[in-house]
């Protein structure tokens, strides 16, 4: 397994070719070659990629494992014979002859290639670099968009059900050891994060997104007509900000779950990323921005509890103003009215009292259910309703931020016109796109590529494996 090669590059017949159209082009006048300037980017880009092709395919097979016996994992496998494989790397599909194994111990076993141990592949034999770079594009649009964009690009050229396959597998790969490796990309960026002087607020937030599902049942409805959307379920977008003195944002990690009971994953991330940073700004606010859903509060609540650390909480003062504006237009205020309202509620301090009263007061007038709704949804959150005191520390009061989040983390991938997914894939995709919208894929993929599978013995003992023969 150790045995190295050495051999004369200039006899690779694609870099001979390379080199005989480089000394072609080199002999054109500049007038020629500005002529044909478009065609040859493209053709030296494809000579360039067989080059990289034909080197890949020498130095695989270099790396081949040919001996009677292995041990995988404890598995002792005989070989069998060679076959041809086919992999795919960053510059394309390349094909190398290499050595098959079958787990021993009688036919039909499970057959193995050593070369693929050796490598540490992914899915459908890609190279961790081509993966990566695979699930980056499927991360930001569909796989037929993903395979289009990756050929125009001149690399690799795979089919969209490809594409598909490899995201699925990594996602897998990924969701079996999540804690871990989200650990893993939490140490290794702690040297980027903002120092403990800069960071005054941390700030959380977390909301809902419906996402179209294949098995999500329709809901049933009174009359003739569905209540809600048909064949939708939620998923759950989560965000932790860092913010400066001057209210600048300096970082902002975003998380994607597919649709699950009480947001438990989202809930464990929240946790996870925040200990670290709470521990790391001490003297920073931790505040956490949301709309009025009963869910989202009892989750920051536990965060708070689980960490030992006060969280204030605070109403979206946008998810207010609506609140506020609907009720105020029932009783019939025009739009003057409400808007010197939200304005108060935005600028003056303690005016949380003023609001309730004047519903109130409207609520026994008019007896509306729209005005009586809005009403109880004040006093629910009249504690979280601080705005004057927010803007004066420069502090969120708004969850533009989670919004954003659910709009361009979940809505722009996943809610495209004839989409409908299932939790594995689904989740694949979020995930690495919530990686992604961090700044942490690279990071990553670091993590992610030494659990490959990987990794091989020579077996010593060439004997078969056979059973034990029946005492005399």
């Amino acid at each position: 397994m150790t045995i190295s090669h050495t051999m004369d590059v200039s006899a690779i017949p694609e870099v001979r070719a390379l080199v005989d159209f480089i000394a072609q082009r080199m002999e054109m006048t500049p007038d020629e070659a500005a002529a044909s300037q478009a065609d040859f980017e493209r053709s030296l880009r494809e000579q360039t990629l067989s080059v990289e092709r034909a080197v890949h395919a020498i130095d695989f097979a270099r790396q081949d494992v040919d001996a009677p016996g292995i041990v995988v994992g404890g598995v002792r496998y005989r070989r069998r014979g060679q076959s041809v494989g086919h992999y795919t790397t960053l510059a394309g599909p390349i094909e190398v002859v290499r050595t098959i194994y079958r787990e021993r111990g009688g036919h039909g076993g499970e057959t193995i290639a050593a070369l693929d141990r050796r490598l540490g592949l992914v899915g459908d034999h890609w190279t961790p670099v081509a993966a990566e770079v695979a699930t980056t594009y499927v991360a930001s649009v569909p796989t037929a968009e993903a395979a289009v964009l990756l050929r125009v690009a001149g690399t690799m050229t795979p089919s969209p059900s490809h594409l598909d396959r490899v995201t699925k597998h990594t996602g897998a790969l990924w969701e079996a050891q999540r804690v871990e490796l989200e650990d893993a990309v939490r140490s290794a960026e702690r040297l980027d994060l903002p120092s403990p002087e800069r960071v005054k607020v941390i700030a959380l937030s977390l909301d809902g997104v419906m996402v179209p599902m294949k098995d999500a049942p329709r809901t049933p409805g009174l009359g003739k007509k569905d209540q809600g959307p048909k064949g939708h379920k939620e998923a759950s977008c989560g965000t932790v900000v860092l913010y400066d003195e001057a209210g600048e944002r300096l970082r902002t990690i975003r998380f994607g779950r597919m649709p699950e009971a009480y947001k438990r994953t989202l809930h464990q991330q929240l946790v996870a990323e925040l200990q670290p940073l709470v521990e790391y700004y001490p003297a920073a606010s931790v505040i956490a921005v949301a709309d009025g859903a009963k869910e989202n509060w009892r989750i920051i609540s536990e965060v708070a509890a689980e960490l030992g650390v006060e969280i204030t909480e605070r109403l979206d003062f946008f998810h207010a103003a609506e609140h506020l504006g609907d009720a105020l237009r029932a009783a019939g205020m025009d739009a003057d009215a409400v808007a010197e309202w939200c304005a108060r509620m935005k600028n003056e301090k303690g005016v949380v009292e003023a609001i309730i009263e004047e519903l109130g007061v409207l609520s026994a007038q008019y007896r509306r259910k729209a005005i009586r709704t809005n009403f109880d949804y004040f006093i629910n959150n009249a504690g979280r309703i601080d705005y004057a005191e927010a803007l004066e520390s420069n502090q969120p009061i708004g969850s533009g931020v989670q919004e954003a989040a659910c709009k361009t983390l979940v809505a722009e991938r996943m809610k495209r016109s004839g989409m409908a997914w299932r939790e594995p894939g689904g989740q694949a995709v979020l995930t690495f796109r919530s990686l992604a919208q961090s700044g942490r894929l690279h990071r990553a993929w670091e993590a992610l590529r030494p659990t490959l599978p990987s990794g091989l013995e020579i077996d010593p003992n060439t004997a078969r494996k056979s059973p034990a023969r029946c005492a005399a």
